[in-house]
Order: structure tokens, then C-alpha cells, then sequence
């Protein structure tokens, strides 16, 4: 039988496709990443393409496209995006889906997060959503919906990576993240009287880390905890960190844990988080060594309390180390991981259902209508000569340090440009 050939494309996303990519090679998968654009965080895919010629250039864009038809059998697409990821109005968003399953191809897609959340779902589920309110304006939520749309009517099968986004895309598989436990394994000794907590986020708008900070700087002032917020670090240097931490906080708004959370466990470290009831209750494991997700429950409200008890309580440290350790083991490490998408990739497949789906349009007439509202809102706290209004309250001022009137430029400049293409 002819090895199979996978592809995991566009983008390295949290360098889960790497892991997944590893994983398979060893049961005898050719499998590769390919990153369309410069990778993020040290990451290393086994080829990178430049975006903007892909966006410039025809004939380097045939040329992707035509080594990756040859190339491979499987096409595993990360992030609602297709293997070109167009940005142009000449062709809609996900284009390519339907014409890889002409060619014969197995095509599936993976939602990891933002791409796929709804912010009127969340908002109303999660009370610190991150995003409530304006943070969330500039989601559009119908194009969000149209990409699952077209990814359900031309893929094999949707995968999604935790168990918070079947709220989003109830038909897809839960995948879950994946890494190399031994490799991130550290040795632990006895349990130190003074814990150090680390606080990684990808993004600190996203995780909630004004939050972290305002519980743990006290406990940090105070000698309970030594508070290491961190940013901006290589894999390499993430691994070094979380062996040195005994307890990692994750993401306080989201209401789901991400690879941040497995990584700390696989380390020896505690994971803190806000994962909610209903996701937990997905994540549970029946007979399993360890049933339930052993990710410690921490709201913005309550982090500071629940971090001091686990300073003060070594033997309960202890007990979550292991069964932390245990968990990624049985459920996160990257073999088994690929043992599930393996057998995905060798199912029997389905038909296209026929009919056309509402294509979503990445310079649409939505964007035009959030770039109006946007514009308003910034312009409304802005004085004459463009400096910020008194008595704004403190998100506004943290987003005037920049100057505001930069924002309100950028943003009139991007509506005037798709205005004059949807003319």
C-alpha cells in the first residue's frame, strides 16, 4: 500500500500541526507542515511560503498550489482558512476546498478558537468574556458562520482542538492538543514553601491577564508566591520556564483551557483556569486512571484565593502534579493524537452534499459596516486636535496610548479602500 501523504497547511497554529506531523511519522505517514507566511514563536515547519508573493505573484501561487496536488493525498487545513488563504476580492475565502476534493483529495478543516467563536454566544456564557462588549465589535459573525458552512459541505470531516468549540461546530470531532509529554516531563523534588506562578498568554487581551495580574501581584508583594508574568518566548524558553514554575495560570475569560494548560501539566507544574462546568463535563474520561480534568477552576473573582490555598497546602500540590501528569498522558500525548487522525484520514468518505453555499467575503460589505461603527467610536473619544477626551473609562485609556487618532487614520484608510473595491 502506497505511504500516505498528509499536509497540514496554512499555518503552523500553535504549533499543534508540527506535533501532529512528528507524531505520524512514525507510523510510516509522509507527513509536512507548510506555513504560508513567516512563523510565529520559533516555530519551525518543514517549508515556509511568502505570503505577499503568494498574494502578488500568479505563477508562485500555481506553483504552491501545483506541488502541494502532487504532493499529497491529505489536506488538513488549520484555522478556517484555506491552503491559499486568499485575501483578494477575485476569488472567495475557501475557494480551494471544492477543488481539492475534485482532485480527489481528503480535505478537513480544524477550529482552534477565535475562528470559529461566536462573541453573542460567549458573551452571554461566560461572564468575563473577552469578547463583551467592544472587544468583540470586530468579529463578524456572519462571515464566521459561512466559513463553517463551506468547510461542512466540502471537507471530510471538521475537527475541533478543545472541547469548548463543539458549542460553535457541534458536528465536529474533538481532537484534543496535542504534545510530546516525555519531552516536556521535568523531575520534581519536594514541594517548595514559596510556589512560583507563571502567567504565559498568547495574547493578554484574550487570556484575561489584567485580571491574573490583579490577583497575584498582591500575593507576590505579600511572599505567598513568587509571580512571574511572562511574553514574547520561545518554545525552548517556555519549556525552560515551566519546568522552573509549580503553578501555570491559563486563560481566565475564555471558559476553555488551551495548550498552555497541557503543556504546564506534562511539565510537573499545576494548571489554574476558568474552564467551565459544561466543558469539563466533555472533557470527563469514565474509567480512566484519572476521570476528570484535573485543570484547577479559577475565575478572575476567585484566582487569588485559590492561589494562596495552594501555596498553603503542599500535600494538595502534590496530588495535582501527578494526576496533572497523568492526564496529558492518557489523553494529550502526541501518539495518541495521531492515532486518532489517522484513523480519520483512512475512513470511508462521504459525498459532497450538492448545492452552493453562501461563500463569506474577507473585504465584504460587513467589514465596510464595522469599520463605519469603529470609526465612530474612536472619533467620539478624541478632542479637536486629536487628543483623548477627559473622563474616558479605563479601557478607552489604555487604548488612547497610542494615540487614538492613529487608530481612527488606519481605520478610515481601510474603509475607503474597500469601499471604492465593492463599487
Amino acid at each position: 500500500m502506497p505511504k500516505l501523504r498528509v499536509l497540514y497547511a496554512p499555518r503552523d497554529i500553535a504549533g499543534q500541526p508540527s506535533e501532529w506531523a512528528r507524531a505520524l511519522r512514525t507510523l510510516g505517514v509522509d507527513a509536512q507542515v507548510w506555513s504560508f507566511g513567516e512563523p510565529a514563536f520559533g516555530l519551525r515547519p518543514d517549508r515556509a511560503w511568502d505570503q505577499d508573493r503568494l498574494l502578488a505573484d500568479p505563477l508562485y501561487r500555481w506553483q504552491a498550489l501545483d506541488e502541494a496536488v502532487r504532493g499529497f493525498d491529505v489536506f488538513h487545513l488549520q484555522y478556517g482558512r484555506g491552503l491559499l488563504d486568499a485575501k483578494e476580492p477575485v476569488l472567495p475565502e475557501l475557494w480551494d476546498l471544492p477543488l481539492l476534493r475534485s482532485l480527489g483529495k481528503r480535505v478537513y478543516m480544524h477550529w482552534h478558537g477565535s475562528d470559529v467563536r461566536l462573541p453573542s454566544v460567549h458573551a452571554e456564557r461566560e461572564p468575563d468574556s473577552y469578547l463583551a462588549g467592544t472587544s468583540g465589535a470586530a468579529v463578524d459573525e456572519e462571515a464566521i458562520k459561512a466559513r463553517v458552512s463551506v468547510a461542512r459541505r466540502f471537507c471530510d470531516a471538521m475537527f475541533v482542538s478543545t472541547a469548548g468549540l463543539p458549542d460553535y461546530v457541534p458536528d465536529a470531532e474533538l481532537v484534543p492538543l496535542a504534545l510530546d509529554v516525555a519531552a516536556w516531563h521535568t523531575a520534581r523534588g519536594p514541594e517548595p514553601a514559596v510556589p512560583v506562578v507563571v502567567h504565559l498568554p498568547s495574547r493578554r487581551s484574550t487570556k484575561g491577564s489584567d485580571l491574573v495580574d490583579a490577583a497575584l501581584r498582591p500575593l507576590h508583594d505579600e511572599g505567598v508566591i513568587g509571580y512571574r508574568p511572562l511574553s514574547g518566548l520561545t518554545r525552548d524558553q517556555v519549556k525552560a520556564e515551566f519546568a522552573a514554575a509549580d503553578i501555570v495560570v491559563d486563560s481566565l475569560t475564555i471558559g476553555d483551557h488551551g495548550v498552555v494548560s497541557c503543556e504546564a501539566m506534562a511539565s510537573g507544574a499545576i494548571a489554574v483556569a476558568h474552564v467551565h462546568e459544561r466543558v469539563r463535563a466533555r472533557e470527563a474520561m469514565p474509567g480512566a486512571p484519572v476521570a476528570q480534568l484535573p485543570i484547577v477552576e479559577a475565575t478572575g473573582a476567585t484566582l487569588g484565593e485559590t492561589v494562596r490555598k495552594l501555596a498553603a497546602d503542599p500535600a494538595e500540590r502534590a496530588r495535582l502534579r501527578a494526576e496533572g501528569l497523568t492526564w496529558v498522558t492518557q489523553r494529550h500525548d502526541s501518539a495518541v493524537v495521531a492515532a486518532q487522525l489517522l484513523a480519520a484520514y483512512t475512513r470511508p468518505r462521504g459525498r459532497v452534499v450538492s448545492a452552493y453555499p453562501e461563500w463569506p467575503e474577507s473585504t465584504g460589505r460587513a467589514r465596510v459596516r464595522e469599520l463605519e461603527a469603529e470609526i465612530e467610536r474612536l472619533r467620539a473619544q478624541l478632542g479637536p486636535n486629536g487628543e483623548p477626551l477627559p473622563g474616558l473609562t479605563r479601557r478607552d485609556r489604555l487604548e488612547a496610548r497610542p494615540g487614538l487618532h492613529l487608530a481612527v487614520r488606519r481605520a478610515d484608510r481601510a474603509y475607503r479602500s474597500l469601499r471604492k473595491k465593492l463599487k
